[in-house]
């Protein structure tokens, strides 16, 4: 019986923190506007890769706050962020950039994450032919 007790009350805090942890999706507008966002990241990264970088970072955070991300703890935060922060600090220490590009591939894959491939594109215009 107590043991019964103990696996119920282990299963519901489980459950609890999987809550807790999970992000929601992004509203259409939001997922427009972030997608657009890091494309402009992304052209910038190669004329400024540190601004870049700051900027990837600044819009993850915004973006994981808006999912319901809580941030406020190192335990919280997401593995591709915390990933992406290393990565960026192990460039200081080197030359040439392959500590900023690894940190832009983690910034990457939380904006697929939250934003989708197929988000990333729809805002681009269709092309019109002219006669």
């Amino acid at each position: 019986m107590i043991l019964a007790v103990i696996v119920l009350i282990a299963a519901g805090i489980g459950i609890w923190q999987m809550q807790r942890t999970r992000l929601r999706p992004l509203p259409d507008e939001s997922k427009r506007r972030y997608a657009s966002s890091w494309r402009a990241i992304e052209a910038r990264f190669i004329e400024e890769p540190r601004n870049a970088i700051h900027e990837a970072d600044q819009t993850a955070v915004a973006l994981l706050q808006e999912r319901g991300a809580k941030l406020d703890d190192d335990r919280h935060i997401p593995d591709d962020l915390r990933r992406a922060r290393e990565a960026a600090r192990a460039q200081e220490g080197e030359q040439g950039t392959e500590g900023m590009r690894k940190a832009m591939l983690h910034y990457k894959a939380m904006f697929i994450d939250a934003v989708g491939e197929s988000a990333r594109e729809s805002d681009k215009s269709p092309s019109r032919e002219v006669a």
